[in-house]
């Protein structure tokens, strides 16, 4: 198996799975849309905020969105995905797993007949009424 330094598409790949995990479009989503309406809220005049019971609730809801954002962000960057790195199996390997598994080993020659399989379940009749 070879070391992450070997591999040379690794960092490009680590790169992209953190580019498209969910919790980066959430957040880039909630940190464009928070800038949007802080900015409302920021120029909203006094009419506007008569009309919500004296509260600016466009810029604390910016505020929250922008705060939102900001956490999946960091979330994504304390926590990032978990790849599965495949790595290459050998001859040697591949029984051993099936063994592991449970199953029997595949046929050298695709020609040759493998074990029989298992007979089917019986069938059970339908009870009459």
């Amino acid at each position: 198996m070879t070391s992450p330094e070997e591999r040379p598409g690794e960092q490009s790949t680590d790169f992209l799975a953190k580019l498209f995990d969910i919790r980066s479009f959430t957040g880039a989503l909630f940190l464009i849309f928070g800038v949007i309406v802080t900015i409302v809220g920021l120029t909203a005049s006094d009419a506007d905020i008569d009309k919500s019971a004296g509260l600016n609730l466009a810029l604390i809801l910016g505020l929250v969105m922008l705060v939102m954002g900001a956490i999946f962000i960091v979330w994504l960057l304390l926590r990032p995905p978990e790849l599965l790195h495949s790595h290459e199996v050998t001859e040697e390997d591949l029984p051993e797993q099936l063994r592991h598994q449970g199953l029997e080993a595949i046929p050298e020659h695709p020609g040759e007949p493998g074990p029989e399989p298992p007979p089917p379940p019986p069938r059970r009749r339908p009870r009459g009424h």
